[in-house]
């Protein structure tokens, strides 16, 4: 046998573990996945903000700036399978995918509420 067979036959099971590992993780080198996309939790949140940045402690808005992302990733979740009521919140949290609950989970977890009058 030339070298040549001899590497791919050896190479060939690392590169099925290779591929395992990227469906499973996402990463094929490192086997870590990657961390929630900031910008496009920033990107997604401009919807979020026209109501939640006049959120306060006395309004039937919450404030979610802040919120810990577990906490952000459930509330959502709930409300985009009607399992929290709310037909505004159904109606927004129905068009997001989990990657992007994610992204505006890091997002908010992240900022802090807007100052009035401040962009």
């Amino acid at each position: 046998m030339t070298d040549r067979i001899v590497w791919r036959r050896r190479l060939r099971p690392l590169s099925r573990v290779a591929l395992i590992v990227a469906a499973v993780t996402g990463d094929p080198v490192t086997g870590v996945l990657g961390a929630p996309d900031l910008e496009l939790g920033r990107y997604l949140a401009s919807e979020c903000m026209t109501c939640h940045r006049s959120a306060t402690a006395a309004s039937t808005i919450p404030n979610i700036f802040g919120m810990a992302e577990p906490s952000f990733t459930t509330l959502i979740k709930a409300y985009r399978d009607k399992q929290l009521p709310n037909p505004v919140m159904q109606n927004i949290a129905s068009r997001l995918k989990d990657d992007e609950i994610e992204a505006l989970a890091h997002y908010f977890a992240q900022t802090k509420r807007p100052e009035e009058g401040r962009p």
